[in-house]
């Protein structure tokens, strides 16, 4: 049996999703449930609100091995948790501002809004961040930055 061959190419663009259960997460499960199609290279992690995501989470998420996050929930205003989203914006935004303040960039980072019933919005909110991701440098030479930060010690 022959050996698989090697090739330069990029490995999958890899990304973490941090999906609100009452929406976003209903959103992927639909676009599952009616076969729409989604990249492999996504995991999607379950929260209770998009607001509950602290930023360490989205750096840990960086630091081992991620080259994207993607925090998904709720319409603003539409939000169970009495517009607990808006928090999530504030906390994403200011992320965003540190990511690109040390050489990241906040392409490396999605806030999005859905609906439960948005199952093919969430394939293509996805599916375009992922293309986006891939355009970027790798992230590598930052794994160790982002590891020696503070919080992970």
């Amino acid at each position: 049996m022959n050996a698989p061959e090697t090739t330069d190419k990029q490995p999958s663009t890899r990304v973490l999703v941090f999906a609100c259960r009452w929406c976003a997460l209903v959103g992927a499960d639909a676009a599952g449930r009616k076969k729409t199609e989604l990249p492999a290279s996504f995991r999607v992690i379950p929260v209770e609100c998009a607001s509950m995501v602290e930023p360490d989470s989205v750096l840990r998420a960086l630091a081992s091995g991620a080259d994207g996050v993607a925090v998904m929930g709720c319409h603003l205003g539409g939000c169970r948790f009495n517009d607990a989203n808006h928090v999530a914006v504030k906390r994403m935004e200011a992320l965003g501002d540190l990511l690109d303040t040390v050489g990241i960039g906040r392409g490396r980072l999605l806030l999005s809004f859905g609906t439960a019933h948005e199952g093919h919005e969430f394939a293509e909110v996805l599916g375009n961040f992922l293309r986006e991701l891939g355009q970027l440098p790798e992230l590598t030479p930052w794994r160790k930055t982002l590891l020696n930060l503070p919080a992970f010690r």
